[in-house]
């Protein structure tokens, strides 16, 4: 896979977003651009609301809301990020009021072949240095239940990510061709059939563990990863009702179309979708 993110402005990601501008909205539109910054501790620091999480080590655009107005222009002096004034809306962004992104990658000369699919895998940035810690909590929280901070929250959500990757890992591996392919520890199973065959083969929707949710197809292999960590399905639901975790469905597989042009890929995901794990299902040569 290419090696991305040398510099931020290789790795370019602009939301794709609508908002309805009301000049009697009590609420500050702004688009913002920023680098080598989250948009956490930004807003953290500013004080906006903004509808999903982008990237540190990248050129990022964005919409975010402020309850007050801040000015047509605001321009940090070294260029970490900068704010313009788009109108006011009705009310404040949350977070999930996108559509999703476009991104712009940096090949620095490398040939790739584009993949028109991937299966929707959580990325390594999500899962990377959290899955033990929220394990750990998790197993915790199984024998003393107690209210989370959002540190905590997030950890369980990436302990939660972990196992819908590794069952539906599981349930590809035994249903479809393919391959498995390794990432910073991380293995990801890479069917070799064609996305006609995948629709076939393959539910359109996997379950995200949660105490209300049927788990369907996914049941049988939630079991089976959660038994070799020593944790019962009962268990398991249990601590899901205590912690208030409802549970989603998520989409097994995305269709992409992707472009090349001036030694960038482009293309576009939904919300929730991370570009570096399509990556991993593109041929780079």
């Amino acid at each position: 896979m290419i090696e991305i993110k040398k510099r931020p402005k290789d790795f370019i990601v602009i939301e794709e977003a609508s908002f309805e501008i009301d000049e009697n909205g009590t609420h500050f539109l702004y688009l913002l651009t920023k680098k080598n910054l989250t948009t956490r501790e930004l807003a953290s620091l500013l004080g906006f609301s903004y509808a999903g999480l982008k990237d540190k080590t990248a050129v990022t655009v964005q919409h975010v809301s402020f309850p007050e107005f801040k000015g047509n222009y605001v321009r940090e002096k070294d260029g970490a990020y900068f704010l313009k004034f788009i109108g006011k809306i009705p009310k404040k962004i949350k977070i999930g009021h996108l559509k999703g992104n476009r991104f712009y990658i940096k090949l620095h000369g490398q040939k790739v072949k584009p993949a028109n699919y991937f299966i929707n895998f959580y990325g390594i940035q999500r899962l990377k240095g959290n899955v033990y810690k929220g394990e750990k909590l998790f197993k915790k929280l199984m024998e003393k239940p107690g209210k989370l901070k959002w540190r905590e929250n997030f950890l369980i959500d990436a302990f939660l990510s972990f196992l819908w990757n590794e069952t539906l890992k599981l349930y590809l591996s035994e249903t479809v061709e393919g391959k498995f392919k390794n990432c910073e520890g991380f293995h990801f199973f890479i069917p070799s059939e064609s996305l006609e065959k995948i629709r076939e083969k393959v539910p359109k929707f996997w379950t995200i563990a949660g105490y209300k949710k049927d788990y369907r197809e996914s049941l049988p292999f939630y079991k089976k990863v959660l038994s070799e960590k020593d944790i019962s399905m009962d268990d398991f639901i249990r601590t899901l009702k205590n912690l208030r975790i409802k549970g989603d469905f998520r989409k097994t597989y995305l269709p992409v179309k992707a472009e090349i042009k001036n030694d960038f890929i482009s293309f576009s995901l939904p919300k929730g979708a991370y570009a570096t794990v399509y990556l991993i299902f593109c041929d780079f040569r």
